[in-house]
């Protein structure tokens, strides 16, 4: 049987949470992801099989992939990698024009899903390290968006959804805008803070809790330039050296899901999900 692209990525996630291992997810909460993603699993095989032809863009909300099965692809060996550029734009309604220039790839739809082909991809789009949306369009529009600043961040995908990469980092960029005209902010039910300096977290990696529904905010101030990723909610925030970046994330999946920098490789704080 030929597992479409979408659903090995969902097979990846279910072979890393059923085996478990040190500090994993209690049994039973494992028990209850496991079947989750089984049930995950069904609707990517039935959305495989239809036959409704090239889609150019898919939104989601926290669209899970497993970074440690999909490692990035390096294309260091290239003279002229891809490069990419954002803009985003503001309405004045709520919403935001992205404008992506790019060269050196082919965009290609997003939906069937395809195997890795080199010089091709699409475009992952996060809103404050959460994923918005994946397309093959070089103009997308945001809507909805809450009244305040937000960091629009744009990087290149491979096919199977796996980053490009080049020198180890991201092939991608960001761009900050300011919305008007949208829904009222939303308040976090929970804030923490993280602080990096000298190559690690001061005060020790800590453990933050929270509760399936919870808005969480996550303020990480560090003195480098990096990205965090929080695993299992593909969210991405860019982090520059003296500033404050924040985390913004409602939680859905119940676990224990790690916060590490992409470049430095190390953890700067866990969430639990119950």
């Amino acid at each position: 049987m030929t597992v479409p692209g979408e659903a090995r990525h969902i097979l990846a996630t279910l072979r890393r949470v059923a085996v478990g291992g040190p500090g994993a997810t209690p049994v039973g909460i494992r028990r209850r992801y496991v079947l989750a993603v089984l049930a995950a699993l069904v609707v990517a095989g039935a959305c495989g099989s239809g036959e409704d032809g090239d889609q150019s863009s898919t939104t989601t909300a926290g669209h899970d992939h497993d970074h440690e099965a999909m490692e990035g692809i390096a294309l260091d060996d290239l003279d002229h990698p891809p490069t990419v550029e954002a803009v985003a734009e503001s309405d004045g309604a709520g919403n935001v024009v992205v404008t992506v220039t790019l060269t050196g790839i082919e965009l290609v739809p997003v939906n069937p899903p395809r195997e890795h082909q080199p010089g091709q991809g699409h475009l992952h789009i996060t809103v404050d390290g959460e994923t918005v949306a994946m397309t093959s369009d070089a103009v997308h529009h945001l809507t909805g968006l809450a009244d305040g600043h937000h960091e629009v961040a744009v990087r290149l995908s491979a096919n199977d959804h796996r980053d490009y990469l080049f020198g180890g980092a991201l092939i991608g960029d960001t761009a900050m805008v300011m919305v008007t005209g949208g829904t009222a902010p939303k308040t976090p039910d929970l804030v923490f803070a993280v602080e990096v300096a000298d190559g690690t977290v001061v005060g020790g990696v800590q453990r933050f809790e929270a509760t399936v529904g919870d808005l969480v905010e996550v303020s990480v101030t560090s003195d480098v330039d990096d990205e965090l990723h929080l695993h299992a909610y593909d969210a991405i925030v860019h982090l520059h050296a003296g500033g404050i970046a924040t985390l913004l994330v409602e939680v859905t999946i119940p676990g224990v899901f790690e916060a590490e920098l992409h470049e430095a490789g190390y953890r700067i704080f866990e969430l639990q999900v119950s």
